[in-house]
C-alpha cells in the first residue's frame, strides 16, 4: 500500500522537474516569462486598514521578487506605483436558526505601470470577501470569527492587488 503513493509522488516530481526543465512558455510569448518589473512605489493613508493591506502588500511582493519603496512624494514620481485608498468592509448578516454573515472588503487602487516608455494609469475597484455561519444559541459572544476573518481579508485583498500589477506588467505582445 506504500508503494503506490511513493510511485505517485515519484510521478509528479519527475514531471514537474521535467516541465520546468523543458522551457515551458505561455502561448504567444517567444521566450519563457521573467519578471522585469522597475522598483514600485507603494502610497497608502495613515488607517489601520491602510497599515494592514499595506503589510500584507509588501509581503506580497517580496514573495514576486518586485522591489518596493514608500513614496514620499508621488505627484513628482516618474516611476511605477500602486495607490490604495478607500478601503472598506461591509457586512451582511442572514439570521436564522444559523446566522449567516458575509464579510465585503474592497478598496479603490490605481496602479502607474510603465508602457513604452510611459506612465500608463490604470483604476480599479478590487473586492474580496469570505462568508462563514455560526451558532448563537451555542456561541457566547457575538461575531467570534470576525477579527480572523478580517484578517484573512487583509491578505486576500493584498493577493490581488499584486495579482492584477503583475498581469498589467506582462509584456503586451501578439502571437
Amino acid at each position: 500500500m506504500i508503494i503506490k503513493p511513493l510511485i505517485l509522488s515519484t510521478f509528479f516530481i519527475i514531471s514537474s522537474i521535467g516541465l520546468t526543465a523543458c522551457g515551458f512558455q505561455l502561448r504567444g510569448y517567444n521566450s519563457t516569462l521573467s519578471q522585469h518589473i522597475q522598483p514600485t512605489q507603494l502610497i497608502f493613508g495613515n488607517s489601520l486598514a491602510d497599515y494592514a493591506v499595506k503589510n500584507s502588500l509588501k509581503n506580497q511582493l517580496n514573495q514576486l521578487g518586485i522591489k518596493h519603496t514608500e513614496a514620499k512624494d508621488p505627484t513628482t514620481s516618474q516611476q511605477p506605483s500602486i495607490t490604495v485608498s478607500n478601503i472598506r468592509t461591509q457586512s451582511y448578516q442572514l439570521r436564522g436558526i444559523l446566522t449567516e454573515i458575509r464579510l465585503v472588503m474592497s478598496a479603490d487602487v490605481t496602479y502607474q505601470v510603465l508602457k513604452q516608455g510611459q506612465l500608463v494609469d490604470k483604476t480599479q475597484n478590487i473586492q474580496v470577501q469570505h462568508s462563514y455561519q455560526y451558532d448563537q444559541a451555542t456561541v457566547s459572544t457575538d461575531n467570534p470569527q470576525a477579527g480572523q476573518i478580517e484578517k484573512w481579508l487583509y491578505d486576500s485583498l493584498a493577493q490581488r492587488i499584486a495579482d492584477q500589477f503583475v498581469a498589467l506588467n506582462l509584456p503586451q505582445t501578439s502571437p
